[in-house]
């Protein structure tokens, strides 16, 4: 357990409870529509228009190699706070659970090295529910960083050009 989690939004993927630290996490939005331009990565859901603010929605299913997600009325996107060399990036996730206190988990002591890039951090147990704690920071590589970094640029920009022409 992160020392510095107060609480964990926890949420579903494919079957599976999910959570991240709530620092991570700017705002949680219901599903919305998402613009998605040609040839978009396959981790990219689409864009979200977050005010003006071009958001790239990524699949977490495909992130984590968990492939079979399904995205119902009830899917959110997890707005997560920027990091310093990349922009904001939403998650996209079947449905959020909730915000729970760290205190009510207990930890059941994950070794290392049982996740691509350590990105599964600890798995928590709470109510004989196991929940699969996710490192923000180690979920993409540097590499995938960078292009996602560099593809939000773009977008933004074709998303400014729009806005120049007015309603």
């Amino acid at each position: 357990m992160p020392a510095d989690a107060s609480a964990i939004v926890m949420f579903r993927l494919t079957g599976q409870c999910f959570g991240l630290p709530v620092e991570e996490v700017r705002e949680v939005v219901p599903l919305a529509w998402l613009d998605r331009p040609p040839h978009l990565p396959a981790i990219v859901e689409g864009i979200l228009n977050l005010g003006g603010q071009a958001v790239p929605v990524l699949r977490l299913d495909r992130l984590l190699g968990m492939e079979g997600g399904h995205y119902g009325m009830d899917a959110s996107i997890l707005i997560m706070r920027p990091r310093s060399e990349s922009g904001v990036v939403g998650l996209l996730v079947e449905h959020v659970d909730g915000v729970r206190d760290a205190g009510d988990f207990a930890a059941m002591d994950l070794p290392p090295g049982q996740s691509f890039n350590d990105c599964l951090a600890e798995v928590l147990e709470r109510d004989g529910r196991s929940v699969n704690l996710l490192a923000w920071d180690r979920v993409l590589l540097s590499q995938e960083r960078a292009a996602l970094s560099e593809f939000q640029v773009r977008t933004q920009q074709r998303l400014d050009a729009l806005t120049e022409f007015g309603p």
